[in-house]
């Protein structure tokens, strides 16, 4: 998004500043983005007990720019940095990615506090979508005054649209096949996700073993995670077969999204869910829990997917018969309608539009 944002706005210079100092052990790293955006990492500082880092140099980095644009509404970091914009008389416009609808009201009162100091600090908001903009408005109490524009967030659609072209005309059960895995004439359900608690990918196994044992679908599980062994020995109990691909992405992880028939997220706390991005993107159906912020937007239940109410194996069973006895092509079609409006380029054209109301009502500024 910041890409696309900088290269619709040349005459903008941006600067994008991380709090740690490397990747968070996830695997991977983030390439230059380019377009004319710098990106730097803070010096480190001090730890913050469950507020993350106060780092180094801040004042420093809010002074050198006009406009402080912060990831998050509790962080340390991020509150000394509104702090110190509001003080040089700058905007601040916080990003919100998303919010999970099971932790609605379940916020202690001393962190509700400091997420709405920060709020109240910003002048507008970047919200993914309709549950992050509900809980900034009814929970961290912002007021109508204040623009809200909806971030959209998207994934990285090159891979999907390489791997749509390399299995053209070619069925999820041929693609298996290439890609080495066991044939089958059943149906595959994809789980891709870290194995851990929360992605509560054994409901779907229990889900799965429910459905009839003449109409049972397989499961294709990419990831890894401390749950791989259990979920292992659990889908072998049910008698669900569970193919377990390991740790993939990029173009890697783009051609299993083509190996399988529907997505299954069965999150029981999940603030977006952006493999349902990837999925539909990729022409797959999707079902999802109701406790994943990207429920509310992505998913129309009977035309790309389905809701299930979190926790329900039944309910989820349900959802799962439903979408085998439906037309596949025809929802995985109204998936890929859905998601096109869900790009870099919306996303940078609302935070410009964001930008724009935001300094036109600013009365610090010229």
């Amino acid at each position: 998004m910041v890409a696309a944002w900088a290269q619709a706005n040349p005459d903008l210079e941006i600067s994008t500043f991380y709090t740690d100092q490397d990747d968070q052990g996830r695997g991977w790293s983030t390439p230059p983005i380019g377009s004319g955006v710098r990106e730097n990492r803070l010096l480190p500082g001090i730890d913050v007990p469950k507020y993350g880092k106060l780092n180094r140099g801040i004042r420093k980095v809010v002074s050198g720019h006009d406009i402080l644009m912060i990831g998050g509404v509790e962080q340390a970091g991020y509150l000394a940095a509104a702090l110190w914009a509001r003080a040089l008389g700058k905007p601040v416009l916080l990003l919100f990615d998303g919010f999970s609808p099971a932790r609605f009201e379940t916020e202690t009162a001393p962190v509700l506090a400091l997420k709405r100091l920060t709020a109240r600090l910003s002048n507008g908001f970047f919200a993914n979508g309709t549950i992050a903009a509900r809980y900034l408005r009814e929970q961290l109490r912002v007021g109508e005054s204040k623009p809200l524009f909806d971030q959209k967030l998207s994934h990285v659609a090159r891979p999907i649209a390489a791997a749509r072209t390399r299995w053209q005309g070619m069925t999820p059960a041929t693609v298996r096949q290439t890609l080495g895995m066991p044939v089958s004439d059943r149906p595959m359900l994809l789980s891709c996700g870290y194995l851990i608690p929360r992605k509560r990918i054994d409901l779907t196994i229990d889900a799965i073993a429910e459905v009839s044992s003449e109409d049972r679908p397989e499961l294709l599980i990419v990831g890894t995670g401390p749950l791989e062994n259990e979920l292992a020995a659990h889908a072998k109990t049910r008698g669900v077969t569970a193919h377990f691909a390991g740790f993939h992405q990029g173009e890697a992880l783009a051609n299993y999204y083509f190996a399988a028939d529907g997505l299954i997220l069965s999150s029981s706390d999940d603030p977006w869910g952006l493999v349902i991005n990837e999925a539909m993107d990729a022409g797959l159906p999707v079902i999802i829990s109701d406790a994943c912020g990207a429920a509310a937007d992505l998913v129309h239940p009977g035309i790309n997917g389905f809701v299930f109410k979190s926790g329900d194996a039944t309910a989820l069973s349900s959802a799962i018969k439903a979408l085998l006895s439906a037309d596949l092509q025809a929802m995985g079609k109204a998936s890929r309608a859905v998601i096109a409006d869900w790009t870099p380029e919306k996303s940078a054209q609302n935070l410009t539009l964001l930008l724009a109301n935001v300094c036109a009502t600013d009365s610090q500024r010229p």
